[in-house]
Protein backbone atom coordinates (compact mmCIF):
# COMPACT_ATOMS: atom_id res chain seq x y z
CA UNK A 1 0.00 0.00 0.00
CA UNK A 2 1.51 3.34 -0.90
CA UNK A 3 2.29 6.30 1.92
CA UNK A 4 0.10 9.09 2.16
CA UNK A 5 1.65 12.79 2.87
CA UNK A 6 1.64 13.74 6.27
CA UNK A 7 -0.75 16.99 5.08
CA UNK A 8 -2.82 15.55 3.63
CA UNK A 9 -4.31 13.82 6.13
CA UNK A 10 -6.56 16.77 6.99
CA UNK A 11 -7.55 16.98 3.47
CA UNK A 12 -9.13 13.35 3.37
CA UNK A 13 -10.41 13.91 7.28
CA UNK A 14 -12.57 17.20 5.61
CA UNK A 15 -13.34 14.99 2.13
CA UNK A 16 -14.98 12.21 4.24
CA UNK A 17 -16.88 14.84 6.31
CA UNK A 18 -18.36 16.34 3.91
CA UNK A 19 -20.15 12.92 2.82
CA UNK A 20 -21.68 13.22 5.80
CA UNK A 21 -24.62 15.83 5.74
CA UNK A 22 -25.88 13.35 2.21
CA UNK A 23 -25.88 10.41 4.09
CA UNK A 24 -27.95 11.50 6.67
CA UNK A 25 -30.96 13.56 5.42
CA UNK A 26 -33.73 11.20 6.06
CA UNK A 27 -31.85 9.90 8.84
CA UNK A 28 -32.41 13.10 10.55
CA UNK A 29 -36.31 13.15 11.52
CA UNK A 30 -36.31 9.28 12.30
CA UNK A 31 -38.38 9.46 15.54
CA UNK A 32 -40.11 11.87 14.51
CA UNK A 33 -43.29 10.27 12.91
CA UNK A 34 -45.40 10.96 15.24
CA UNK A 35 -44.64 14.68 15.61
CA UNK A 36 -44.94 14.83 12.20
CA UNK A 37 -48.05 12.77 11.55
CA UNK A 38 -49.98 14.88 14.07
CA UNK A 39 -48.93 18.56 12.61
CA UNK A 40 -50.46 17.41 9.03
CA UNK A 41 -53.03 15.56 10.55
CA UNK A 42 -53.08 13.15 7.74
CA UNK A 43 -54.32 9.49 7.41
CA UNK A 44 -51.63 6.46 8.55
CA UNK A 45 -52.01 5.32 5.19
CA UNK A 46 -51.20 8.60 4.00
CA UNK A 47 -48.48 8.98 6.07
CA UNK A 48 -46.80 5.79 5.22
CA UNK A 49 -46.58 6.75 1.77
CA UNK A 50 -44.93 9.97 2.69
CA UNK A 51 -42.17 7.89 4.26
CA UNK A 52 -41.53 5.76 1.60
CA UNK A 53 -41.99 7.96 -1.27
CA UNK A 54 -38.68 10.12 -0.45
CA UNK A 55 -36.52 6.78 0.03
CA UNK A 56 -37.75 5.35 -3.34
CA UNK A 57 -37.35 8.49 -5.10
CA UNK A 58 -33.54 8.70 -3.73
CA UNK A 59 -32.93 4.45 -4.99
CA UNK A 60 -34.69 5.48 -8.23
CA UNK A 61 -32.25 8.20 -8.89
CA UNK A 62 -29.11 6.67 -8.13
CA UNK A 63 -27.96 5.22 -11.69
CA UNK A 64 -28.95 8.79 -13.21
CA UNK A 65 -27.21 10.25 -9.73
CA UNK A 66 -24.01 8.45 -10.37
CA UNK A 67 -23.85 10.07 -14.73
CA UNK A 68 -24.84 13.66 -13.52
CA UNK A 69 -22.14 13.62 -10.50
CA UNK A 70 -19.53 12.43 -13.22
CA UNK A 71 -20.46 15.16 -16.22
CA UNK A 72 -20.31 18.93 -13.43
CA UNK A 73 -17.58 20.09 -12.22
CA UNK A 74 -17.05 19.27 -9.11
CA UNK A 75 -16.81 21.88 -6.79
CA UNK A 76 -19.66 23.98 -8.83
CA UNK A 77 -21.68 20.23 -7.82
CA UNK A 78 -21.00 20.62 -4.22
CA UNK A 79 -22.00 24.05 -3.92
CA UNK A 80 -25.26 23.70 -6.25
CA UNK A 81 -26.19 21.02 -4.54
CA UNK A 82 -26.01 22.36 -0.76
CA UNK A 83 -27.76 25.41 -1.71
CA UNK A 84 -30.71 23.74 -3.24
CA UNK A 85 -30.64 21.05 -0.15
CA UNK A 86 -30.97 23.73 2.02
CA UNK A 87 -34.02 25.04 0.17
CA UNK A 88 -36.05 22.01 -0.23
CA UNK A 89 -35.16 21.25 3.24
CA UNK A 90 -36.28 24.65 4.30
CA UNK A 91 -39.57 24.59 1.95
CA UNK A 92 -40.47 20.93 3.57
CA UNK A 93 -40.98 23.27 6.94
CA UNK A 94 -43.77 25.86 5.12
CA UNK A 95 -46.00 23.20 3.89
CA UNK A 96 -49.65 23.37 4.59
CA UNK A 97 -50.28 19.58 3.55
CA UNK A 98 -48.47 16.25 3.29
CA UNK A 99 -47.97 16.18 -0.47
CA UNK A 100 -46.25 19.13 -0.83
CA UNK A 101 -43.97 17.85 1.87
CA UNK A 102 -43.55 14.80 0.44
CA UNK A 103 -42.09 16.66 -2.88
CA UNK A 104 -40.19 18.50 -0.69
CA UNK A 105 -38.67 15.67 1.16
CA UNK A 106 -38.21 13.54 -2.05
CA UNK A 107 -36.25 16.28 -4.11
CA UNK A 108 -33.87 16.52 -0.91
CA UNK A 109 -33.25 12.94 -0.85
CA UNK A 110 -32.48 13.17 -5.11
CA UNK A 111 -29.96 15.75 -3.85
CA UNK A 112 -28.34 14.22 -1.53
CA UNK A 113 -27.56 11.34 -3.85
CA UNK A 114 -25.84 13.36 -6.18
CA UNK A 115 -23.99 15.15 -3.35
CA UNK A 116 -22.92 11.64 -2.33
CA UNK A 117 -21.13 11.00 -5.43
CA UNK A 118 -20.30 14.41 -5.77
CA UNK A 119 -18.22 14.29 -2.82
CA UNK A 120 -16.92 11.19 -2.74
CA UNK A 121 -14.89 11.28 -6.54
CA UNK A 122 -11.94 13.02 -5.06
CA UNK A 123 -11.70 10.81 -2.58
CA UNK A 124 -11.64 7.93 -5.34
CA UNK A 125 -8.81 9.29 -7.29
CA UNK A 126 -7.11 11.06 -4.56
CA UNK A 127 -6.22 7.94 -2.20
CA UNK A 128 -7.65 5.19 -4.87
CA UNK A 129 -4.53 4.22 -5.83
CA UNK A 130 -2.51 5.19 -2.02
CA UNK A 131 -5.67 3.18 0.35
CA UNK A 132 -6.24 -0.89 -0.01
CA UNK A 133 -10.17 -1.39 -1.47
CA UNK A 134 -10.60 -2.94 2.23
CA UNK A 135 -9.54 0.05 4.04
CA UNK A 136 -11.57 2.67 1.38
CA UNK A 137 -14.97 0.48 2.11
CA UNK A 138 -13.99 0.19 5.67
CA UNK A 139 -13.98 4.44 6.06
CA UNK A 140 -16.94 5.07 4.24
CA UNK A 141 -18.51 1.97 6.30
CA UNK A 142 -17.80 3.44 9.29
CA UNK A 143 -19.08 6.80 8.41
CA UNK A 144 -22.14 5.81 6.95
CA UNK A 145 -23.23 2.84 9.96
CA UNK A 146 -22.33 5.49 12.70
CA UNK A 147 -23.17 9.15 11.54
CA UNK A 148 -26.77 7.64 11.08
CA UNK A 149 -27.10 6.47 14.59
CA UNK A 150 -25.41 9.77 16.05
CA UNK A 151 -27.60 12.21 13.71
CA UNK A 152 -30.79 10.22 14.63
CA UNK A 153 -30.19 11.07 18.16
CA UNK A 154 -29.10 14.53 17.40
CA UNK A 155 -32.32 15.10 15.01
CA UNK A 156 -34.55 13.47 18.22
CA UNK A 157 -32.89 16.04 20.74
CA UNK A 158 -33.29 19.00 18.97
CA UNK A 159 -36.79 18.22 18.46
CA UNK A 160 -37.09 17.75 22.26
CA UNK A 161 -36.08 21.03 22.77
CA UNK A 162 -38.55 22.58 20.89
CA UNK A 163 -40.48 20.40 17.81
CA UNK A 164 -39.56 18.19 14.57
CA UNK A 165 -38.85 21.78 13.08
CA UNK A 166 -36.10 22.02 14.91
CA UNK A 167 -34.06 19.05 13.85
CA UNK A 168 -35.02 20.23 10.05
CA UNK A 169 -32.96 23.58 10.55
CA UNK A 170 -30.22 21.86 11.88
CA UNK A 171 -29.63 19.71 9.20
CA UNK A 172 -29.62 23.16 7.64
CA UNK A 173 -26.38 24.00 9.76
CA UNK A 174 -25.15 20.81 8.14
CA UNK A 175 -25.44 21.94 4.49
CA UNK A 176 -23.97 25.47 5.17
CA UNK A 177 -20.77 23.35 6.35
CA UNK A 178 -20.39 21.51 3.20
CA UNK A 179 -20.52 24.76 1.68
CA UNK A 180 -17.68 26.22 3.47
CA UNK A 181 -15.80 22.81 3.37
CA UNK A 182 -16.30 22.52 -0.69
CA UNK A 183 -14.78 26.19 -0.70
CA UNK A 184 -11.65 25.01 1.09
CA UNK A 185 -11.25 21.38 -0.04
CA UNK A 186 -11.98 21.77 -3.79
CA UNK A 187 -9.11 23.80 -4.98
CA UNK A 188 -10.03 23.05 -8.81
CA UNK A 189 -13.35 23.22 -10.45
CA UNK A 190 -13.43 20.20 -13.20
CA UNK A 191 -14.97 16.96 -13.77
CA UNK A 192 -12.20 14.73 -13.44
CA UNK A 193 -14.41 11.62 -14.08
CA UNK A 194 -16.05 13.03 -17.26
CA UNK A 195 -17.09 11.08 -20.13
CA UNK A 196 -19.63 10.71 -22.86
CA UNK A 197 -22.52 10.68 -21.69
CA UNK A 198 -24.69 7.82 -22.17
CA UNK A 199 -27.53 6.49 -20.28
CA UNK A 200 -30.59 3.93 -20.54
CA UNK A 201 -33.60 5.76 -20.14
CA UNK A 202 -35.90 3.12 -21.38
CA UNK A 203 -34.41 0.80 -18.64
CA UNK A 204 -34.28 3.75 -16.34
CA UNK A 205 -38.40 4.26 -17.02
CA UNK A 206 -39.03 0.43 -16.02
CA UNK A 207 -37.22 0.31 -13.23
CA UNK A 208 -38.91 3.29 -11.76
CA UNK A 209 -42.31 1.59 -12.73
CA UNK A 210 -40.82 -1.57 -10.87
CA UNK A 211 -40.59 0.94 -7.77
CA UNK A 212 -43.55 2.54 -8.15
CA UNK A 213 -45.04 -1.10 -7.87
CA UNK A 214 -43.02 -2.01 -5.05
CA UNK A 215 -43.91 1.43 -3.28
CA UNK A 216 -47.96 0.15 -3.93
CA UNK A 217 -47.10 -3.11 -2.13
CA UNK A 218 -45.42 -1.65 0.55
CA UNK A 219 -47.55 1.27 1.64
CA UNK A 220 -51.04 -0.94 1.03
CA UNK A 221 -50.17 -4.65 1.39
CA UNK A 222 -50.71 -4.98 5.31
CA UNK A 223 -53.72 -2.71 5.51
CA UNK A 224 -55.25 -4.79 2.35
CA UNK A 225 -54.24 -8.23 4.18
CA UNK A 226 -52.05 -8.82 0.69
CA UNK A 227 -53.22 -11.54 -1.64
CA UNK A 228 -56.68 -11.28 -0.20
CA UNK A 229 -57.22 -8.28 -1.92
CA UNK A 230 -57.19 -8.53 -5.77
CA UNK A 231 -55.43 -5.24 -6.43
CA UNK A 232 -52.62 -7.06 -4.36
CA UNK A 233 -52.31 -9.92 -6.87
CA UNK A 234 -52.69 -7.22 -9.94
CA UNK A 235 -50.08 -5.64 -8.81
CA UNK A 236 -47.29 -8.29 -8.07
CA UNK A 237 -48.74 -9.82 -11.52
CA UNK A 238 -47.77 -6.62 -13.00
CA UNK A 239 -44.01 -6.16 -11.47
CA UNK A 240 -43.54 -9.48 -13.06
CA UNK A 241 -44.20 -8.27 -16.30
CA UNK A 242 -42.02 -5.01 -16.16
CA UNK A 243 -39.02 -7.58 -14.76
CA UNK A 244 -39.99 -9.57 -17.89
CA UNK A 245 -39.92 -6.47 -20.45
CA UNK A 246 -36.72 -5.47 -18.92
CA UNK A 247 -34.86 -8.55 -19.48
CA UNK A 248 -36.09 -8.30 -22.91
CA UNK A 249 -35.13 -4.80 -23.25
CA UNK A 250 -31.47 -5.82 -21.97
CA UNK A 251 -30.86 -7.77 -25.04
CA UNK A 252 -31.32 -5.38 -27.42
CA UNK A 253 -29.07 -2.45 -25.45
CA UNK A 254 -25.76 -2.19 -25.66
CA UNK A 255 -25.19 -0.51 -21.58
CA UNK A 256 -28.46 -1.44 -20.06
CA UNK A 257 -29.07 0.07 -16.12
CA UNK A 258 -28.80 -3.76 -14.80
CA UNK A 259 -27.05 -5.92 -17.16
CA UNK A 260 -27.97 -9.39 -16.34
CA UNK A 261 -24.54 -10.32 -17.62
CA UNK A 262 -23.49 -9.71 -13.75
CA UNK A 263 -25.43 -11.87 -12.33
CA UNK A 264 -23.11 -15.15 -14.46
CA UNK A 265 -20.41 -14.17 -12.13
CA UNK A 266 -20.80 -16.14 -8.60
CA UNK A 267 -20.08 -13.89 -6.11
CA UNK A 268 -22.57 -11.40 -7.35
CA UNK A 269 -25.33 -13.93 -7.41
CA UNK A 270 -24.71 -14.95 -3.75
CA UNK A 271 -23.81 -11.87 -2.88
CA UNK A 272 -26.92 -10.32 -3.93
CA UNK A 273 -28.93 -13.13 -1.79
CA UNK A 274 -26.55 -11.97 0.44
CA UNK A 275 -27.24 -8.43 0.59
CA UNK A 276 -30.95 -9.39 0.63
CA UNK A 277 -30.46 -12.14 4.21
CA UNK A 278 -28.77 -9.25 6.17
CA UNK A 279 -30.90 -6.53 5.07
CA UNK A 280 -33.73 -8.57 6.06
CA UNK A 281 -32.30 -10.08 9.83
CA UNK A 282 -31.06 -6.46 10.02
CA UNK A 283 -34.90 -4.87 9.11
CA UNK A 284 -36.06 -6.75 12.81
CA UNK A 285 -35.20 -3.56 14.76
CA UNK A 286 -38.72 -1.50 13.94
CA UNK A 287 -39.77 -4.40 16.47
CA UNK A 288 -37.48 -3.41 19.66
CA UNK A 289 -38.51 0.19 18.21
CA UNK A 290 -42.08 -0.39 18.52
CA UNK A 291 -41.65 -2.74 21.93
CA UNK A 292 -39.81 0.56 23.31
CA UNK A 293 -42.62 2.79 22.39
CA UNK A 294 -46.03 0.81 22.74
CA UNK A 295 -45.00 -1.73 25.51
CA UNK A 296 -42.40 -0.20 27.81
CA UNK A 297 -43.59 3.72 27.19
CA UNK A 298 -40.01 5.05 25.94
CA UNK A 299 -40.39 8.47 24.69
CA UNK A 300 -38.26 9.22 20.98
CA UNK A 301 -35.41 10.55 22.94
CA UNK A 302 -34.97 7.90 25.23
CA UNK A 303 -35.28 5.56 22.47
CA UNK A 304 -32.42 7.30 20.09
CA UNK A 305 -30.41 7.47 23.44
CA UNK A 306 -30.73 3.49 23.65
CA UNK A 307 -29.78 2.70 19.97
CA UNK A 308 -26.94 4.60 20.50
CA UNK A 309 -25.06 1.37 22.11
CA UNK A 310 -25.00 -0.19 18.51
CA UNK A 311 -22.28 2.07 18.13
CA UNK A 312 -19.79 0.46 20.74
CA UNK A 313 -19.78 -2.61 18.34
CA UNK A 314 -19.67 -0.48 14.79
CA UNK A 315 -16.78 1.22 16.22
CA UNK A 316 -15.48 -2.16 17.46
CA UNK A 317 -16.26 -4.20 14.42
CA UNK A 318 -15.45 -1.83 11.28
CA UNK A 319 -11.76 -1.43 11.90
CA UNK A 320 -11.25 -4.77 13.28
CA UNK A 321 -12.83 -6.01 9.81
CA UNK A 322 -10.73 -3.52 7.81
CA UNK A 323 -7.55 -4.35 9.58
CA UNK A 324 -8.56 -8.09 8.94
CA UNK A 325 -9.70 -7.82 5.46
CA UNK A 326 -6.75 -6.22 4.83
CA UNK A 327 -4.36 -8.78 6.39
CA UNK A 328 -5.60 -11.65 3.77
CA UNK A 329 -8.24 -13.41 6.13
CA UNK A 330 -10.77 -15.84 5.10
CA UNK A 331 -14.14 -14.49 4.14
CA UNK A 332 -15.75 -17.15 6.38
CA UNK A 333 -14.21 -16.31 9.39
CA UNK A 334 -16.13 -12.78 9.13
CA UNK A 335 -19.09 -14.32 8.18
CA UNK A 336 -19.28 -16.53 11.09
CA UNK A 337 -18.86 -13.85 13.45
CA UNK A 338 -21.58 -11.14 11.99
CA UNK A 339 -24.32 -13.88 11.36
CA UNK A 340 -23.19 -15.45 15.15
CA UNK A 341 -23.15 -11.76 16.28
CA UNK A 342 -27.14 -11.38 15.15
CA UNK A 343 -28.35 -14.38 16.09
CA UNK A 344 -27.14 -13.76 19.59
CA UNK A 345 -28.81 -10.02 19.34
CA UNK A 346 -32.37 -11.91 18.39
CA UNK A 347 -31.74 -14.95 21.09
CA UNK A 348 -30.95 -12.58 24.09
CA UNK A 349 -33.87 -10.37 23.27
CA UNK A 350 -36.27 -13.14 22.90
CA UNK A 351 -35.34 -13.38 26.61
CA UNK A 352 -35.99 -10.37 27.48
CA UNK A 353 -39.52 -9.05 25.78
CA UNK A 354 -40.79 -8.49 29.17
CA UNK A 355 -42.60 -5.34 30.88
CA UNK A 356 -40.50 -4.84 33.62
CA UNK A 357 -37.31 -4.63 30.94
CA UNK A 358 -34.82 -1.86 32.03
CA UNK A 359 -32.99 0.54 29.77
CA UNK A 360 -29.78 -1.81 30.38
CA UNK A 361 -31.34 -4.55 29.33
CA UNK A 362 -30.80 -3.46 25.92
CA UNK A 363 -27.15 -2.55 26.04
CA UNK A 364 -25.60 -6.20 25.25
CA UNK A 365 -28.02 -7.06 22.32
CA UNK A 366 -27.59 -3.87 20.35
CA UNK A 367 -23.68 -4.25 21.11
CA UNK A 368 -24.36 -7.49 19.19
CA UNK A 369 -26.40 -6.08 16.53
CA UNK A 370 -23.09 -3.42 16.24
CA UNK A 371 -20.87 -5.96 15.96
CA UNK A 372 -23.23 -7.89 13.41
CA UNK A 373 -23.07 -4.62 11.10
CA UNK A 374 -19.89 -3.86 11.12
CA UNK A 375 -18.55 -7.61 10.65
CA UNK A 376 -21.24 -8.36 7.51
CA UNK A 377 -21.60 -4.99 5.86
CA UNK A 378 -18.12 -4.07 4.93
CA UNK A 379 -17.56 -7.78 3.36
CA UNK A 380 -20.67 -8.53 2.28
CA UNK A 381 -19.88 -5.27 -0.31
CA UNK A 382 -16.42 -6.11 -1.03
CA UNK A 383 -17.29 -9.54 -1.65
CA UNK A 384 -20.12 -8.53 -3.88
CA UNK A 385 -17.61 -6.36 -5.57
CA UNK A 386 -15.02 -8.76 -6.30
CA UNK A 387 -13.60 -9.32 -9.61
CA UNK A 388 -16.26 -7.39 -11.34
CA UNK A 389 -15.27 -5.56 -15.10
CA UNK A 390 -15.78 -1.48 -14.30
CA UNK A 391 -17.81 -1.83 -17.31
CA UNK A 392 -20.40 -3.54 -14.81
CA UNK A 393 -19.80 -1.76 -11.91
CA UNK A 394 -23.25 0.11 -11.82
CA UNK A 395 -24.93 -3.14 -12.31
CA UNK A 396 -23.28 -4.57 -9.84
CA UNK A 397 -24.42 -1.86 -7.46
CA UNK A 398 -28.16 -1.66 -8.68
CA UNK A 399 -28.59 -5.09 -7.55
CA UNK A 400 -26.96 -5.31 -4.28
CA UNK A 401 -29.33 -1.78 -3.76
CA UNK A 402 -32.85 -3.65 -4.91
CA UNK A 403 -32.16 -6.65 -2.73
CA UNK A 404 -30.76 -4.93 0.46
CA UNK A 405 -32.81 -1.85 0.62
CA UNK A 406 -36.04 -2.33 -1.80
CA UNK A 407 -36.76 -6.28 -1.63
CA UNK A 408 -35.57 -6.57 2.25
CA UNK A 409 -35.53 -3.61 3.87
CA UNK A 410 -38.52 -1.59 2.76
CA UNK A 411 -41.00 -4.92 1.58
CA UNK A 412 -39.87 -7.24 3.97
CA UNK A 413 -40.74 -4.27 6.83
CA UNK A 414 -44.17 -4.44 5.41
CA UNK A 415 -44.09 -8.07 5.57
CA UNK A 416 -43.05 -8.39 8.72
CA UNK A 417 -45.28 -6.11 10.34
CA UNK A 418 -48.18 -8.44 8.55
CA UNK A 419 -46.33 -11.15 10.54
CA UNK A 420 -46.42 -9.77 13.60
CA UNK A 421 -49.83 -8.46 13.27
CA UNK A 422 -51.49 -11.94 12.82
CA UNK A 423 -48.75 -13.57 15.30
CA UNK A 424 -50.80 -11.22 17.41
CA UNK A 425 -54.10 -12.10 16.72
CA UNK A 426 -53.34 -15.76 17.28
CA UNK A 427 -51.97 -15.03 20.71
CA UNK A 428 -54.96 -12.53 21.68
CA UNK A 429 -57.58 -15.08 20.53
CA UNK A 430 -55.55 -17.99 22.76
CA UNK A 431 -55.56 -15.73 25.81
CA UNK A 432 -59.06 -14.17 25.07
CA UNK A 433 -60.66 -17.67 26.01
CA UNK A 434 -59.02 -18.02 28.72
CA UNK A 435 -60.78 -15.32 30.36
CA UNK A 436 -63.50 -17.59 31.72
CA UNK A 437 -65.44 -18.26 34.72
CA UNK A 438 -63.67 -21.10 35.00
CA UNK A 439 -60.17 -19.67 35.36
CA UNK A 440 -59.81 -18.54 38.44
CA UNK A 441 -56.31 -16.55 38.68
CA UNK A 442 -58.82 -14.34 35.46
CA UNK A 443 -61.56 -14.19 37.94
CA UNK A 444 -59.78 -13.30 40.80
CA UNK A 445 -58.02 -10.47 39.25
CA UNK A 446 -60.96 -9.49 37.49
CA UNK A 447 -62.64 -9.09 41.18
CA UNK A 448 -59.37 -7.61 42.43
CA UNK A 449 -59.67 -4.66 40.04
CA UNK A 450 -63.39 -4.17 40.12
CA UNK A 451 -63.08 -3.28 43.64
CA UNK A 452 -60.36 -0.78 42.98
CA UNK A 453 -62.36 0.73 40.94
CA UNK A 454 -65.36 0.38 43.36
CA UNK A 455 -63.40 2.06 45.97
CA UNK A 456 -62.93 5.29 43.58
CA UNK A 457 -66.83 5.66 43.56
CA UNK A 458 -67.37 4.10 40.40
CA UNK A 459 -71.15 2.27 40.07
CA UNK A 460 -71.57 -1.80 39.74
CA UNK A 461 -71.57 -0.97 36.21
CA UNK A 462 -68.91 1.19 35.49
CA UNK A 463 -66.47 -0.61 38.14
CA UNK A 464 -67.10 -3.92 35.80
CA UNK A 465 -66.65 -2.41 32.51
CA UNK A 466 -63.33 -0.86 34.13
CA UNK A 467 -62.19 -3.62 35.09
CA UNK A 468 -62.86 -5.82 31.97
CA UNK A 469 -61.12 -3.15 29.62
CA UNK A 470 -58.12 -3.10 31.99
CA UNK A 471 -57.86 -6.88 32.11
CA UNK A 472 -58.64 -6.65 28.40
CA UNK A 473 -55.21 -4.53 28.15
CA UNK A 474 -53.18 -6.51 30.14
CA UNK A 475 -54.23 -9.32 27.49
CA UNK A 476 -53.36 -7.18 24.37
CA UNK A 477 -50.01 -7.01 26.13
CA UNK A 478 -49.13 -10.22 26.88
CA UNK A 479 -50.12 -11.20 23.29
CA UNK A 480 -48.35 -8.55 21.29
CA UNK A 481 -45.11 -9.71 23.12
CA UNK A 482 -45.80 -13.34 22.29
CA UNK A 483 -45.83 -12.36 18.83
CA UNK A 484 -42.40 -10.33 19.07
CA UNK A 485 -40.91 -13.63 20.90
CA UNK A 486 -42.15 -15.92 18.08
CA UNK A 487 -40.60 -13.16 15.58
CA UNK A 488 -37.45 -13.05 17.44
CA UNK A 489 -36.93 -16.91 17.86
CA UNK A 490 -37.57 -17.98 14.27
CA UNK A 491 -34.98 -14.74 13.14
CA UNK A 492 -32.49 -16.57 15.79
CA UNK A 493 -32.77 -19.49 14.17
CA UNK A 494 -32.27 -17.76 10.77
CA UNK A 495 -29.39 -15.95 11.51
CA UNK A 496 -27.47 -19.24 13.48
CA UNK A 497 -27.98 -21.29 9.88
CA UNK A 498 -26.14 -19.31 7.78
CA UNK A 499 -22.99 -20.28 10.07
CA UNK A 500 -24.01 -24.16 10.27
CA UNK A 501 -24.05 -23.71 5.84
CA UNK A 502 -20.80 -22.48 5.84
CA UNK A 503 -19.38 -24.68 8.56
CA UNK A 504 -20.69 -27.92 6.90
CA UNK A 505 -20.11 -26.93 3.24
CA UNK A 506 -16.38 -25.65 4.08
CA UNK A 507 -17.55 -22.32 1.99
CA UNK A 508 -15.58 -18.85 1.94
CA UNK A 509 -12.16 -20.68 2.81
CA UNK A 510 -10.18 -18.10 1.08
CA UNK A 511 -9.61 -14.39 1.73
CA UNK A 512 -10.82 -11.72 -0.57
CA UNK A 513 -9.75 -11.37 -4.00
CA UNK A 514 -9.21 -7.94 -5.98
CA UNK A 515 -11.80 -5.18 -6.00
CA UNK A 516 -11.53 -2.68 -8.82
CA UNK A 517 -14.97 -0.96 -9.22
CA UNK A 518 -15.88 2.46 -7.46
CA UNK A 519 -16.80 1.81 -3.67
CA UNK A 520 -20.46 3.18 -3.32
CA UNK A 521 -21.58 1.92 0.23
CA UNK A 522 -25.15 3.14 -0.21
Amino acid sequence: MGKIKKGSVLILVGLYVLTIPFFNTLNITAYDNSQILGHFGESTTAFTYSSYIPVFAMLAFLPLGIKIAKQIPLRTMVLTVSFLSIICNTASLYTTSIGWFTVWRSLLSILSIIGIFATMIPIILKYNPAFNMAIMYGIMQFILQGSQHIYKYLGTSFTSLHNWTFSVYFLNINFFIGIILAWIFYRKDVAPMKGVFQFDWRGWFLMILLFTDILFLCAEGQTRNWFQDPKIGLAVAFGLIIIGIYILHTRFTEDPLIDPDVFKYTNVAIGSFLFFYIGAINGTGSVVSGFMGNILGFDPLYEARTHLSMLIGIFIAIPLTTYLLYKKIYIATIWILGFTCYGLFHMILFFRFYPEISPSDFLEPFVMKGLAIGFLYPTSSLYLAEGIPKKLGDSRMMSGVICRVVLAVLLGSAILGTMITNANIHHKTGLSQQLSPTNQLAEDQLNQTKNVYLHKGLSQTEAQKMAEKSLSNQTSQAAILLAYKDIYLVLSAICFLPVLIILLFRLGRRPLGRVEVEPIPI
